[in-house]
């Protein structure tokens, strides 16, 4: 059975405020036109005649003009001025090759019937404004990085650039994290050549039942969630087997006292194992649904959503003393009853980011109203309770906290991972406008903006691994090549449309190429703030699986991987779509090719560091204003809640 893919589709904006002016204009023609020339001369009624008619122009353009600034202003942009030509990046080293792809992948999908809650659909708003060159400059960065992997350490987890050898996580075994996170992303882009390459490594070469302890929640957000992803957008049924080989076994890490799944156990022998015993944290028990329900669905065999959504019925139903609130730290072997404070950590960073993520997530995937009850309570606690905005109101951050009978004790610093967060917030809103969803949106522009500005204000234009939220000085100045900062940057454009967006994305682009690249691939660095860094000698895999994909998406038009269509896992691995009726039929996404000419001279190039400014912070701005700002940005419609 086949079905037509859906186009994108229009943002139900305001009225037009033209058409008024337009009525009037019509009203004063056509008194114009009754005129009688009475007693007049021929040339005097002509030149009446022609002295009505330019008064009418005349009124008519000034009446556009006037309107267009109108709207310009509450719009809340200012307009951006394209230089002739974009700056190119500054590469120092330049790698001769060819980009294999025919255009960028459109991927069909479809909202198969059921009682789901779909994603709304003005996501897709219809706006064609691909940057096809920057699009290439992220492409070749993807192929600079793939062909040195391939080249230099096929078989291993991940590359070492500087060392030009290859990095196993679980030596001597591994489970080919490069290749797997690789697979969608090449896709995408087009890459035929090489996602061949990827996927015949990883048919050929992927075990799943190593004799090894693996990490049980990076394994399935990166293997298993890679492999479901390629088999989404390929449909190659070698990509499914090997799926569900491995959910297979990752579903045995469940078996514990508590239902919560063990933090790492052998792939071989099903037993737990890893120096933390029965200690497991709120990310790692917490971000395994999306996966597993998506393999339940594709699967027709319930046991994996079963096991994975059990998880969150014991967190939800856990004594805790603030509603919406979880903490991180939790066991295996048993229960307890935390309904007084007695000093434990919560927050958004490592260790309990992608919880939160998966609750908003998982309720966009399956259309299940408790979580979306339950992301709705933890967002307003986040946003009341851990929410921090700096002494002189210019950053918005959300650091981790520990809580006591006086309160939360809040940390003065901030992790870089939290940086996922304006991505969330700004997706929570939109999806469903009521209660504060205006607070929450302007909760996560603020938290992008803020990020960005980490990246912004160092020596290098990259952001560090944690910060103070005070001056965004760097705690820990590492640079990782994360993907959470442009993750939430192309969230926000997707949403608003903003050039500001493309413009920070195409910063980080440029320092990227300046400070992280080789000869031999891509490397994080010792220090942020330092124009010569040392490198730390490893491609990490989710730089090929998320910080490309994001910023690759950020410049394509919104109908690649549209959002109404997709959802990405916490690796930036896309799976669609399907509300609760998907299991009546699955339906894969094709190959379409996309052929769009994109004009020039719509590109950015402004440059955006050392003049960024956070509008949202500027002190005594009327809350009506911004209000009304951010529904003529993302459009005036309320999404109407549907039975489940």
């Amino acid at each position: 059975m086949s079905f037509k893919s859906h186009g994108p589709r229009r943002v139900q904006g305001l009225k037009n405020p033209v058409m008024s002016e337009r009525r009037n204009a019509q009203y004063i023609w056509n008194t114009c036109q009754n005129t009688q020339p009475s007693s007049l001369s021929l040339k005097q009624f002509i030149m009446a005649r022609f002295t009505r008619h330019a008064r009418t122009a005349f009124f008519l353009c000034a009446s556009f003009l006037f309107l267009s600034s109108i709207r310009s202003f509450f719009n809340g942009r200012t307009p951006v001025t394209p230089a002739p030509q974009d700056p190119k990046p500054d590469i120092k080293q330049n790698v001769a090759t060819t980009v294999d792809c025919k255009e960028t992948r459109r991927v069909e999908y479809r909202v198969l019937e059921g009682k789901g809650y779909p994603f709304p659909l003005f996501l897709a708003t219809g706006r064609q404004d691909g940057d096809q060159d920057k699009m290439n400059v992220v492409r070749e960065m993807m192929i600079h990085a793939w062909d040195n992997y391939f080249h230099l350490s096929p078989n291993y987890d991940e590359l070492r650039p500087s060392s030009k050898h290859g990095h196993n996580w679980y030596h001597p075994y591994n489970l080919l994290s490069t290749p797997v996170d690789a697979l969608d992303t090449l896709y995408i882009m087009g890459l035929d050549s090489r996602y061949e390459q990827a996927k015949k490594m990883v048919i050929e070469g992927l075990r799943v039942d190593i004799p090894a302890v693996v990490n049980v929640f990076e394994t399935t957000i990166r293997v298993l969630g890679g492999l479901l992803a390629a088999w989404e957008l390929d449909g190659d049924q070698r990509l499914l087997d090997r799926a569900v080989q491995l959910g297979d076994r990752l579903v045995m890490a469940f078996e514990t006292p508590t239902g919560l799944p063990a933090g790492h156990f052998n792939l071989s022998s099903g037993q737990p194992g890893g120096h933390m015993g029965a200690y497991v944290n709120l990310a790692e028990i917490g971000t395994l649904q999306l996966e597993f329900q998506y393999l339940s669905d594709v699967t027709g065999n319930p046991i994996y959503a079963q096991k994975a959504l059990h998880v969150y019925d014991v967190l939800h139903d856990a004594g805790r003393p603030m509603k919406g609130l979880y903490p991180i730290d939790w066991s295996t072997s048993s229960i307890r009853d935390r309904k007084e404070p007695a000093g434990e950590a919560y927050g958004i960073g490592a260790a309990s980011d992608s919880f939160y993520e998966y609750l908003l997530k998982l309720w966009i995937s399956t259309g299940d109203e408790k979580y979306r009850e339950w992301y709705d309570e933890a967002a307003e606690a986040i946003s009341s309770h851990l929410a921090t905005t700096s002494q002189e109101g210019r950053y918005t951050y959300i650091p981790n906290a520990r809580l006591y009978d006086s309160g939360f004790q809040k940390e003065s610093t901030f992790h870089h991972l939290t940086c996922f967060a304006g991505g969330m917030f700004s997706t929570g809103a939109l999806t469903r406008r009521r209660g504060p969803w205006i607070d929450l949106l302007r909760l996560g522009e603020r938290v992008t903006r803020t990020c960005y500005e980490s990246y912004n204000r160092t020596a290098t234009g990259l952001g560090p691994e944690s910060m103070h939220g005070a001056d965004l000085g760097g705690s820990d100045s590492r640079y990782l090549l994360r993907p959470e900062t442009v993750e939430s940057i192309f969230y926000l454009w997707r949403y608003t449309h903003d050039p500001i967006y493309r413009q920070m994305g195409w910063q980080i682009i440029q320092s990227l190429n300046t400070y992280t690249r080789t000869p031999t691939g891509f490397i994080g660095l010792s220090t942020v703030s330092s124009n010569s860094p040392q490198p730390d000698d490893l491609q990490q895999s989710f730089f090929l699986a998320e910080t490309l994909k994001y910023l690759f998406l950020l410049f394509c038009e919104d109908d690649v991987v549209p959002l109404e269509g997709f959802v990405f896992n916490t690796e930036a691995h896309a799976l669609s779509v399907r509300g609760w009726g998907r299991r009546k039929g699955f339906v894969r996404g094709s190959g379409e090719v996309a052929t769009r000419e994109v004009d020039k001279e719509k590109g950015i190039d402004e440059k955006v560091k050392g003049g960024f400014e956070m509008r949202d912070a500027e002190a005594g701005k009327d809350d009506t204003k911004v209000e009304d700002e951010i529904k003529e940005k993302v459009g005036d419609r309320v999404v109407r809640d549907r039975g489940v």
